[in-house]
C-alpha cells in the first residue's frame, strides 16, 4: 500500500469499548423507559441534546441536535437536564469493575474532534496475555456483552493491536450502521491493523474538526487516501498531528495507555485561599498534613511505606515529591521531618511561582502494623506520646533519615544469601528495597552454621599469610600476618567448604580464591588472640603448593 510502512508487532491487544447511550441509559433520573428520553444541556445560547436512549436514536434524534428541532420530530420527547459529572463518575466506577478482565483499564485517548463536549463515553482495556483466561478473545468480548446487556447498557467493542485502531474501529467499523441496540464486536488479527483501518473515514483517526473539514474539501474520504501522501507532504498540508495519529493507528508509532487507578485510601488535602510562597509556611502546612495522615493511618492500624506529596501552584502546575520509607510508619512528626530535609536539599529549590494553592498528601503504599505490647506499670507517669519506640521502628526512622541525607543506594542492610562461601553468605541491599526473601528466611536460617564458629570481625577480602605447619595438611604451627609472627597454642578444625561448582553455570563467576576447596581453622596464639584462617586447595589433589589466608578475627 502506498505510504504505509511496516507496523511494529508488539504483541499488545487493546479492547476499545464505546457506550453511545451511556448518559441516557445509566441516568438515575426517573422517566418512562417505554418512551423516548433525552438529556439536554445549554450550549451556545441553545439547549442541545447531550444524552439519548436507543429508542430516541431509532426515532431520528442525534447528539448535538437542538431541543427545538428534537421537539419538532418527537413532540412527546421526555427531557431532563444532564448531569455530566455524575455520568463521568459512573464511567469511572465501570472502569474499576472492568478490572476483573485486566488491571490495565484506561479512559478514552484525547480526541480533538469533541470540541470540548463530554458526550463520547468509552474505555480502553489492555488485555495482552489475559484473553486465554476467559477462553479466547471472542469469548472474552462475549462475556462483556452478556454482563452489559444484563444491566441494560448498549456497548460496542473492538479488539486490535493498537489504541488508535481499536478506537476508530469501534466507532466507524464496517458494522457501524447496525441497529442501535445491537452489540457490535470487531476483532482484528495481530498485524492486520492497516487492512482494517485504511477503509475508515478520516474521523476515525481522532482528528480535529478543522482537519476533518479539510479532508472533505480535498475529497479525502478514507484513511487510505491520507496514507497515500508522503509523510513530508502530509505534514506540510495538515501539520504533525494527523501524521502522528495515522502512525499510531497503523502501529508505526507507540501510544501509551494510562490506567484508571482508584484514589488512595489514605489521602489528605488542604486548599488555600491565597497562594503560599514562603518555605517556612509551606513546611508548616506539610507538617499539618502529615499529622492528619498519621491519624488516619493509626486509626486503621496501617503504616505508610511510600508518601506522595503534590503541590498545585496558582497556574495549575503540579510539583510532585515521592518519599519511600524503610518501614511502615504512622508517626506524623517523622514524616514531616523527612519532607523538610528533602525539600531543603533540592538542588533547584521549590519553584512556588505565584504561590502554592493546594497541597495533597497520600500514602500510596501501606502495610499493616501492630501496636507493641508494653509491660504493666511502664510509663505510668509519662504521656503516651513520650513512650519509647520499639527498636525496629527506631531503626526504620534512622534509615529514613540517612536515606534522605545520603541517598537510597548508599544506605544498605545485610541480608542472608544462600551460599556456603563465607564472604558471599550475606549480601548488601538498599534499605528501601523490598524484602524478597521473606518467605525463605526460616529455611535459610535453619541451614546457617553455628555462630560460635564464625568470627565477629570478618575481613572485606581474605589476606594472604605465611604459615608453618607440622604436616602439609595439618593445622598451622605458627604464621606471619601483617609482619607479626604468631605462635599457635590451640587449633580447632578443619571445617571443609567445597567450591560452588554451579556458580559458573549461572554466570556468577566466583573470585580466584573461591575455585578450590577450603579447610578452615580456628586458631589461638600465645597472647590469647583468636583467628579464623583457611588453606586454599587440597594438598596433592588440587594443588602442590596450597596457600593460606586470614579471613577473620574472633573477639
Amino acid at each position: 500500500m502506498p505510504g504505509v510502512g511496516a507496523p511494529l508487532v508488539t504483541g499488545r491487544r487493546i479492547v476499545a469499548l464505546w457506550f453511545p447511550y451511556w448518559a441516557g441509559e445509566t441516568t438515575q433520573i426517573p422517566h418512562d423507559k417505554t418512551q423516548s428520553f433525552a438529556l439536554i444541556e445549554r450550549s451556545k445560547n441553545a439547549q442541545r441534546l447531550v444524552g439519548l436512549t436507543p429508542l430516541a436514536a431509532q426515532q431520528g434524534l442525534s447528539l448535538g441536535l437542538s431541543l427545538a428541532d428534537a421537539r419538532a420530530l418527537l413532540p412527546d420527547l421526555q427531557t431532563a437536564m444532564a448531569e455530566p459529572m455524575e455520568a463521568a463518575a459512573r464511567l469511572q466506577k465501570c472502569a474499576y469493575w472492568l478490572q476483573r478482565y485486566t488491571p490495565w483499564v484506561g479512559h478514552n485517548p484525547p480526541s480533538d474532534a469533541s470540541h470540548g463536549e463530554n458526550t463520547d463515553y468509552g474505555l480502553l482495556l489492555d488485555v495482552s496475555g489475559c484473553a486465554h483466561l476467559f477462553g479466547g478473545e471472542r469469548a472474552l468480548l462475549a462475556d462483556m456483552q452478556a454482563r452489559f446487556l444484563k444491566r441494560g447498557i448498549t456497548a460496542h467493542a473492538a479488539m486490535a493491536g493498537t489504541v488508535g485502531a481499536a478506537w476508530g474501529l469501534v466507532r466507524f467499523g464496517s458494522t457501524a450502521k447496525a441497529k442501535p441496540q445491537a452489540w457490535r464486536q470487531i476483532i482484528v488479527p495481530e498485524g492486520q491493523e492497516a487492512e482494517a483501518v485504511l477503509p475508515l473515514p478520516p474521523a476515525a483517526l481522532r482528528l480535529s474538526g478543522g482537519h476533518i473539514d479539510l479532508c472533505q474539501r480535498l475529497g479525502l474520504a478514507t484513511i487510505n487516501d491520507l496514507a497515500g501522501f508522503a509523510r513530508r507532504e502530509l505534514t506540510r498540508r495538515f501539520g504533525p498531528a494527523p501524521v502522528l495519529r495515522l502512525e499510531q493507528a497503523l502501529g508505526q508509532a507507540g501510544e501509551s495507555l494510562n490506567p484508571c487507578l482508584p484514589p488512595p485510601r489514605f489521602l489528605v488535602r488542604h486548599n488555600l485561599a491565597h497562594g503560599v510562597t514562603q518555605m517556612e509556611a509551606l513546611a508548616q502546612l506539610i507538617a499539618d498534613l502529615c499529622t492528619r495522615l498519621a491519624a488516619q493511618l493509626e486509626r486503621a492500624s496501617h503504616g505508610a511505606q511510600r508518601l506522595d506529596l503534590a503541590l498545585t501552584r496558582s497556574d495549575n502546575a503540579v510539583l510532585a515529591l515521592s518519599l519511600p520509607l524503610a518501614h511502615p510508619c504512622a508517626d506524623g512528626a517523622h514524616m514531616a521531618r523527612l519532607f523538610e530535609e528533602r525539600l531543603s536539599r533540592l538542588s533547584r529549590g521549590v519553584d512556588a511561582g505565584y504561590g502554592i494553592e493546594q497541597l495533597a498528601l497520600a500514602a500510596s503504599r501501606t502495610a499493616p502494623i501492630a501496636q507493641p505490647q508494653e509491660t504493666m506499670g511502664a510509663f505510668e507517669d509519662g504521656p503516651r506520646s513520650k513512650r519509647r519506640a520499639v527498636p525496629i521502628a527506631a531503626l526504620g526512622s534512622l534509615s529514613d533519615r540517612l536515606v534522605s541525607r545520603l541517598g537510597a543506594q548508599v544506605v544498605v542492610r545485610p541480608v542472608p544469601y544462600a551460599s556456603y562461601i563465607p564472604e558471599r553468605a550475606v549480601k548488601l541491599v538498599p534499605v528501601l528495597a523490598p524484602d524478597t526473601q521473606a518467605t525463605n528466611k526460616q529455611d535459610l536460617s535453619a541451614s546457617l552454621p553455628d555462630p560460635a564458629t564464625r568470627p565477629l570481625f570478618m575481613l572485606c577480602a581474605p589476606e594472604p599469610i605465611e604459615v608453618i605447619a607440622e604436616i602439609p595438611e595439618g593445622a598451622p604451627y605458627r604464621f606471619r600476618w601483617r609482619r607479626v609472627l604468631h605462635e599457635i597454642t590451640a587449633a580447632y578444625g578443619p571445617e571443609r567448604i567445597s567450591p560452588e561448582w554451579w556458580a559458573g553455570l549461572t554466570g556468577d563467576t566466583p573470585a580466584h580464591h573461591n575455585r578450590q576447596t577450603r579447610d578452615y581453622y580456628r586458631l589461638e596464639d600465645t597472647q590469647g588472640h583468636r583467628f579464623w584462617v583457611y588453606r586454599d586447595g587440597l594438598y596433592d589433589r588440587e594443588t602442590t603448593q596450597p596457600r593460606w589466608f586470614m579471613h577473620g578475627v574472633f573477639p
